[in-house]
């Protein structure tokens, strides 16, 4: 199991044995210590946002357990989580040979490699016996733009998470959530999607979610000033300087009389 990003070392490697479901809670216990969840406050009370929904997560942690090709000597599951996105890939492809990335999730076929463990899981209540999983982990990034990914071939299925604290939130009062339109999202969502449109892969992890939130703070007709800036992100004159001039660059700021600002539509 291992942490960092595609130019970097990993930050934290850890390997587990022993049984089932200890492989199964230690393999959730290093997700969640290896993530970097995002809050903010509402009203008294502090909420948390997870990079990795906890039920989706745990269903493809028990998908790798239960479905893997224990006969493929030498092999092992490997988790793997970057800075914006978290892969588990598990040793054995799709039992009848064909490529999840073909097939409609919704309609996948409940066929199970191990019965005997999936029946433990499922007695257990680790798992449901209906073989539903897949749906339900896409259904809960149901409000975000990026989707969890499914990839396989003869040796080894990957589920692919995007991460939650690097996607911009979506929710659309459509049927057809494809159309990205500004009269069919909210005004968080617009902003969100511009602002990963324009900074995406120009800035942290944590300073997109820092402006996620900032953004909620003020909306589109709060005036806010380089002082509110630099003690919502806890940073200096200079860098507090620096994100409005980034935000100001990419049009998603105005300067509002002299040295007040305000999110521009």
């Amino acid at each position: 199991m291992t942490k960092g990003s595609i130019k970097e070392d990993a930050l934290d490697d850890k390997e587990y044995t022993g049984s089932l479901i200890s492989l199964l809670e230690n393999a959730d216990t290093f997700i969640k210590n290896n993530s970097k969840n995002s809050w903010k406050i509402k009203g008294m009370d502090r909420v948390e946002y997870e990079d990795y929904p906890l039920t989706a997560r745990r269903e493809a942690i028990v998908n790798a357990l239960i479905h893997r090709d224990y006969q493929i000597l030498g092999s092992e599951i490997h988790i793997d989580m970057y800075d914006d996105r978290l892969e588990i890939v598990s040793p054995g492809g799709m039992i009848d040979g064909t490529q999840i990335q073909n097939l409609e999730i919704g309609k996948v076929p409940s066929m199970r490699r191990n019965t005997i463990i999936s029946d433990v899981f499922s007695r257990l209540h680790y798992m449901d016996r209906r073989g539903s999983g897949l749906s339900r982990i896409i259904e809960s990034y149901s409000d975000y733009l990026d989707k969890p990914k499914f990839l396989s071939d003869e040796s080894s299925f990957t589920v692919i998470f995007p991460n939650k604290g690097y996607s911009p939130a979506l929710k659309i009062n459509s049927p057809d959530k494809t159309v990205l339109n500004e009269n069919m999202v909210s005004d968080e969502d617009f902003f969100f999607i511009k602002l990963y449109k324009n900074l995406g892969d120009k800035v942290r992890a944590k300073t997109l979610t820092d402006l996620k939130l900032f953004f909620e703070e003020y909306k589109y007709n709060r005036l806010f000033t380089r002082e509110d800036v630099k003690e919502y992100f806890g940073v200096k004159n200079s860098r507090a300087s620096e994100i409005i001039a980034m935000l100001l660059d990419y049009n998603m700021i105005e300067n509002k009389e002299g040295i007040k600002y305000v999110f521009k539509r």
